[in-house]
Protein backbone atom coordinates (compact mmCIF):
# COMPACT_ATOMS: atom_id res chain seq x y z
CA UNK A 1 0.00 0.00 0.00
CA UNK A 2 2.96 1.98 0.74
CA UNK A 3 4.55 2.13 -2.58
CA UNK A 4 0.90 2.99 -3.68
CA UNK A 5 0.73 6.12 -1.90
CA UNK A 6 4.06 6.88 -2.88
CA UNK A 7 3.21 5.98 -6.95
CA UNK A 8 -0.29 8.22 -6.57
CA UNK A 9 1.54 10.84 -5.14
CA UNK A 10 4.40 11.22 -7.85
CA UNK A 11 2.42 10.16 -10.82
CA UNK A 12 0.36 12.50 -13.15
CA UNK A 13 -2.85 12.79 -14.89
CA UNK A 14 -0.88 12.01 -18.01
CA UNK A 15 -2.32 8.88 -19.35
CA UNK A 16 -1.41 7.57 -22.53
CA UNK A 17 -2.59 10.30 -24.96
CA UNK A 18 -5.41 11.23 -22.49
CA UNK A 19 -5.95 12.54 -18.99
CA UNK A 20 -7.03 10.35 -16.14
CA UNK A 21 -10.16 10.97 -14.39
CA UNK A 22 -10.48 13.28 -11.04
CA UNK A 23 -9.17 11.18 -8.37
CA UNK A 24 -6.72 9.12 -10.40
CA UNK A 25 -3.31 9.23 -11.16
CA UNK A 26 -1.79 7.14 -14.41
CA UNK A 27 1.90 7.38 -15.65
CA UNK A 28 4.78 8.85 -14.36
CA UNK A 29 7.11 10.35 -17.20
CA UNK A 30 10.32 11.71 -15.88
CA UNK A 31 9.56 15.27 -16.69
CA UNK A 32 6.68 15.04 -14.39
CA UNK A 33 8.62 14.03 -11.44
CA UNK A 34 11.03 16.59 -12.10
CA UNK A 35 8.52 19.06 -11.74
CA UNK A 36 6.49 17.54 -8.80
CA UNK A 37 10.23 17.15 -6.79
CA UNK A 38 11.07 21.02 -8.11
CA UNK A 39 14.69 19.52 -9.95
CA UNK A 40 16.31 20.24 -13.00
CA UNK A 41 15.56 18.58 -15.97
CA UNK A 42 19.42 17.72 -16.61
CA UNK A 43 19.74 14.36 -14.25
CA UNK A 44 17.24 13.34 -11.90
CA UNK A 45 19.33 10.90 -10.12
CA UNK A 46 22.16 13.69 -9.83
CA UNK A 47 19.70 15.89 -8.37
CA UNK A 48 18.34 13.73 -6.16
CA UNK A 49 22.22 12.34 -4.99
CA UNK A 50 23.92 15.47 -5.03
CA UNK A 51 21.08 18.03 -4.42
CA UNK A 52 18.12 16.38 -2.64
CA UNK A 53 18.31 15.45 0.23
CA UNK A 54 16.29 12.10 1.56
CA UNK A 55 14.32 14.34 4.56
CA UNK A 56 14.04 17.32 1.65
CA UNK A 57 12.44 14.24 -0.79
CA UNK A 58 10.04 13.28 2.20
CA UNK A 59 8.32 16.43 3.16
CA UNK A 60 7.99 17.13 -1.11
CA UNK A 61 6.25 13.56 -1.54
CA UNK A 62 4.37 14.47 2.01
CA UNK A 63 3.15 17.52 0.49
CA UNK A 64 2.04 15.92 -2.99
CA UNK A 65 -1.71 15.16 -3.22
CA UNK A 66 -2.66 11.50 -3.40
CA UNK A 67 -4.45 10.28 -6.35
CA UNK A 68 -5.29 6.16 -6.95
CA UNK A 69 -3.39 4.97 -9.83
CA UNK A 70 -5.41 3.51 -12.75
CA UNK A 71 -4.60 0.08 -14.18
CA UNK A 72 -2.99 0.00 -17.68
CA UNK A 73 -5.61 -1.29 -19.84
CA UNK A 74 -4.56 -3.51 -22.75
CA UNK A 75 -0.94 -4.32 -23.34
CA UNK A 76 2.49 -2.81 -25.72
CA UNK A 77 -0.58 -1.25 -28.38
CA UNK A 78 -0.34 2.52 -27.90
CA UNK A 79 -4.25 2.22 -29.37
CA UNK A 80 -5.04 0.03 -26.42
CA UNK A 81 -3.43 1.29 -23.67
CA UNK A 82 -5.02 4.89 -24.49
CA UNK A 83 -8.27 3.37 -22.84
CA UNK A 84 -6.71 3.60 -19.69
CA UNK A 85 -8.75 6.45 -19.00
CA UNK A 86 -12.22 5.94 -20.18
CA UNK A 87 -12.07 2.41 -18.47
CA UNK A 88 -10.90 3.96 -15.29
CA UNK A 89 -10.44 0.98 -13.46
CA UNK A 90 -7.77 1.46 -10.59
CA UNK A 91 -4.83 -0.29 -9.58
CA UNK A 92 -3.93 -3.50 -7.43
CA UNK A 93 -7.89 -3.90 -7.01
CA UNK A 94 -7.81 -5.99 -4.34
CA UNK A 95 -5.67 -3.76 -2.46
CA UNK A 96 -8.13 -0.71 -3.36
CA UNK A 97 -11.47 -3.11 -2.20
CA UNK A 98 -9.75 -4.41 1.16
CA UNK A 99 -8.72 -0.86 2.26
CA UNK A 100 -12.44 0.70 1.16
CA UNK A 101 -13.57 -2.02 3.87
CA UNK A 102 -11.15 -1.95 6.52
CA UNK A 103 -11.43 1.76 6.74
CA UNK A 104 -15.53 1.47 6.82
CA UNK A 105 -15.80 3.35 3.41
CA UNK A 106 -17.08 0.17 1.48
CA UNK A 107 -19.38 -3.08 2.48
CA UNK A 108 -19.32 -5.47 -0.72
CA UNK A 109 -22.41 -7.23 0.94
CA UNK A 110 -24.55 -4.24 0.44
CA UNK A 111 -25.39 -4.20 -3.05
CA UNK A 112 -27.11 -0.42 -2.56
CA UNK A 113 -24.23 1.14 -1.52
CA UNK A 114 -21.85 3.38 -3.41
CA UNK A 115 -19.68 1.98 -6.24
CA UNK A 116 -15.98 1.57 -5.40
CA UNK A 117 -15.32 3.51 -7.98
CA UNK A 118 -17.10 6.65 -6.62
CA UNK A 119 -14.93 6.45 -3.58
CA UNK A 120 -11.51 7.36 -4.84
CA UNK A 121 -11.77 10.76 -3.68
CA UNK A 122 -12.72 9.70 0.09
CA UNK A 123 -10.01 7.03 -0.07
CA UNK A 124 -7.58 9.20 -1.48
CA UNK A 125 -7.68 11.87 1.58
CA UNK A 126 -7.69 9.23 4.05
CA UNK A 127 -4.80 7.61 2.48
CA UNK A 128 -2.74 11.34 1.67
CA UNK A 129 -3.76 11.93 5.64
CA UNK A 130 -1.94 8.98 6.67
CA UNK A 131 1.36 10.06 5.07
CA UNK A 132 4.17 7.82 3.85
CA UNK A 133 5.64 5.16 6.33
CA UNK A 134 9.67 6.21 6.70
CA UNK A 135 10.84 2.97 5.40
CA UNK A 136 8.26 3.68 2.26
CA UNK A 137 10.03 6.78 1.56
CA UNK A 138 13.33 5.25 1.68
CA UNK A 139 12.62 2.45 -1.03
CA UNK A 140 11.10 4.85 -3.35
CA UNK A 141 13.96 7.46 -2.65
CA UNK A 142 17.25 4.86 -3.36
CA UNK A 143 15.27 3.79 -6.25
CA UNK A 144 15.46 6.99 -7.88
CA UNK A 145 18.80 7.85 -6.68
Amino acid sequence: LQIIVAYGKLAGRTCYGSTSPPGSSCQLPLSDLEHELGLDSSSLSSSLSSGLTKEEFKTRLDNLPFQWPLKPYGRDSMKKLSKTAVVNKGAETAIYMDELERRGLYDRRNPTGPLPTNLRPEMNKVLEKEGLEEDAVDVVFDALV
